[in-house]
């Protein structure tokens, strides 16, 4: 590049030289052999015999060292020698030149030359300093062809060798206005490159307080045309808004949805601050898969749309999401929850927790909030609960806890006894004695795993010859339980608690059941209670019954459950949202106007803040990192769901705060103590 370069600006710089001033060189006196053998070294030059001339300029150098030749030749050296890689000696050269005559009108075309030079050796800095300081010597009568020249060396070296960062250093010292006009063009163009349009509208505004000439002018003006046109841009909304349909919940979840994307467009509209025009375009999926489909083909064909919100329901969010990463254009869905929809590839992406996110938060909370080791599942096999239930029992293992017992039941089991039962047993044995039986015939093979435990063979003797039973922690030690199971000896318990059930169990830390609707909270609860357990009931979202809870208080006060919306209706940003969404709607917002509204309003912000392309908009959707909604805060990971969860209580009639948590990483710190209000 940097030959290349210098290829098609020898021409040029030779002219320049021929045609330059001798200002520096007044105290030369003309010489007739010095003339001579300049213009035959030139000759060479421009013939493309670069060695050649090299020696004719450096015999002119040494035979007419006062001739009026003596600058030039110096600076034609210097560069003959660049054009055959003698970079070495070519440095030598102009170096001794610069120190020689410093005030030469030819400086600017020696430290092009030079700072040519140390690009080729990858020394970035002394370069750039050289071209800078060759651009400010540029005066009136300066070539614009050796102007040009040495912008277009800056350029190579900025384009392919260095960042913004190091672009504001040298900004940060920049000393002249030109230099100054040229590092904010840079960076101007490798915000547009980056597809961050508004930060280089920003830069571009500085710019104009500055006088540019007419090249960089040019190019600022061209910066702002690329930057008009892509800061026109449309957000793709695919919802079920089902207008002919009888009216039923699921189109009530659609409109609402959509009236919450719909408040946020209008709301970034209306902001003056704005850089960047944005226009909603909708599509009705009509909660029918193949017009989720139809809808994410339309707005991935127009290359205007960026970015997609929605779909609402998980069968029609994941049929567009294979559309949408098949194409390449980012679609986030505000409420779908199912597990695997994000993993359809990069462009796809999840604002509300997985079941399997929602089950690993009750995990964390369990283990490393509450330090609770032994645990339980009770939970429907036959609903979404029982992703739930794996989620928490994987996150559960993985953090040290161990699971005594996970007990289903199918869906609308109102007795729970069969599986109660189980759990209980469990944890009554969990500290139940343990013994070993020798009142039967133990076969060899299990006296000799107890004799490499370190039992004397004497002993064993002893103990069959006697018959009856032992403690295992008598005859082993505290840890004889753990070891005896691993090496699968039978063990004996006294079972008489675990059908009597005025001996409570609390061995058990906590029990974990997610259920698949409101309705069940009683069910379970009242059993739960009936059965004597003195563990942490803890439950999934659809414990965020209120009216349920409140029913069933008797059994239900304390329990602790997760929910991806919690909303302090009293400060925060929810009660000008809420009037706002008032006054335009004449109604209030509900919690899936939230979901559309934050959701939208993320992906504005993302697009306001530069991301005005498909490829920009998912890379600023893979960074998302603790965006604060009004109805929860979102982070996008690495498996691109939102991981934050609020964890509640019900106590004393009151739903309570108890913290927000983070399913993919360990927050810094929760919110605290507040309560829901109602």
């Amino acid at each position: 590049m940097l030959m290349r370069m210098l290829t098609r600006i020898s021409a040029t710089l030779a002219l320049a030289i021929c045609a330059l001033t001798l200002r520096a060189q007044v105290r030369l006196e003309y010489s007739e052999s010095g003339e001579t053998l300049f213009r035959e070294a030139l000759a060479r030059y421009d013939a493309g015999a670069y060695r050649e001339a090299a020696v004719g300029f450096d015999r002119c150098i040494q035979e007419a060292p006062t001739g009026q030749r003596i600058t030039a030749a110096y600076v034609m050296k210097g560069k003959a020698l660049f054009h055959v890689n003698e970079n070495l000696e070519a440095a030598k050269t102009l170096k001794a030149f610069l120190a020689k005559f410093p005030m030469s009108a030819y400086a600017p075309d020696a430290e092009l030359t030079l700072g040519l030079v140390y690009a080729r050796i990858e020394r970035y800095d002394e370069s750039m300093e050289l071209l800078f300081s060759a651009f400010r010597g540029l005066g009136p009568s300066s070539p614009p062809r050796l102007t040009a020249a040495i912008v277009a060396a800056l350029d190579t070296i900025v384009d392919g060798h260095l960042g913004e960062t190091t672009l504001n250093r040298y900004l940060s010292r920049a000393a002249t206005t030109p230099e100054r006009a040229y590092l904010l063009l840079k960076l101007a163009q490798k915000n547009v490159a980056s597809e961050n349009t508004v930060g280089a509208s920003i830069i571009l505004d500085s710019l104009s307080r500055y006088p540019l000439a007419p090249l960089f002018s040019r190019r600022a003006d061209d910066l702002r045309a690329r930057i008009s046109t892509a800061s026109k841009v449309k957000l793709g909304a695919l919802v079920p808004l089902m207008r002919s349909a009888e009216p039923s919940a699921a189109k009530d979840v659609g409109n609402e949805v959509y009236e919450g994307i719909l408040f946020a467009a209008e709301k970034y509209s209306h902001d003056v601050h704005a850089r960047v025009s944005v226009t909603l375009e909708t599509r009705d999926t009509e909660r029918e898969t193949q017009l989720a489909i139809t809808g994410a083909r339309e707005l991935a064909d127009d290359k205007d749309v960026v970015g997609i919100v929605g779909p609402v329901f998980s069968p029609s969010v994941m049929a567009a999401a294979t559309v949408a990463n098949a194409r390449g254009i980012p679609l986030i869905t505000p409420t779908a929850n199912a597990n695997g929809i994000a993993a359809t590839g990069k462009f796809v992406f999840q604002a509300n927790p997985d079941y399997d996110a929602r089950g690993r938060a009750m995990a964390l909370y369990a283990v490393r909030r509450r330090n609770f080791h032994t645990l339980a599942v009770l939970a429907p096999t036959d609903t979404y609960a029982k992703y739930l239930a794996e989620g928490f029992v994987r996150e559960a293992v993985r953090l040290g806890a161990r699971v005594l017992a996970t007990e289903w039941y199918s869906k609308g089991t109102s007795d729970l006894k069969p599986q109660l039962e189980k759990i209980r047993r469990a944890g009554i044995l969990e500290v139940a004695d343990a013994k070993i039986s020798f009142s039967g015939r133990l076969r060899p093979a299990t006296l000799m795993k107890l004799a490499d435990l370190g039992v004397p063979l004497k002993r064993l003797d002893s103990l069959m010859s006697k018959g009856g039973q032992i403690s295992a922690h008598q005859l082993l030690g505290a840890r004889a339980r753990p070891i005896l199971d691993s090496l699968m000896i039978p063990l004996v318990y006294d079972e008489s608690h675990v059908d009597s059930l005025e001996y409570p169990v609390e061995a058990i830390d906590a029990l974990y059941a997610p259920i698949s609707g409101a309705e069940e909270i009683g069910i379970v609860s009242s059993q739960v209670v009936y059965f004597n357990f003195k563990s942490q009931l803890l439950g999934s979202g659809e414990w965020n019954s209120f009216a349920e809870l409140n029913a069933n208080r008797r059994y239900t006060d304390g329990v602790i459950f997760e929910s991806d919306t919690f909303i302090d209706t009293s400060s925060g940003p929810y009660p000008a949202f809420a009037a706002g969404f008032a006054e335009r709607f004449k109604k209030a917002p509900t919690k899936n106007t939230l979901f559309g509204y934050d959701t939208a309003d993320l992906l504005l912000s993302l697009i306001s803040a530069g991301a005005t392309t498909r490829d920009a908009l998912e890379r600023a959707l893979s960074g998302v990192r603790d965006f604060r909604g009004v109805h929860s805060q979102i982070t996008l990971g690495a498996d691109r769901v939102n991981s934050w969860l609020t964890i509640l209580k019900y106590d004393q009639d009151e739903i309570q705060t108890v913290e927000q948590i983070n399913a993919e990483r360990e927050p810094e710190g929760g919110v605290g103590e507040g309560t829901q209000k109602k």
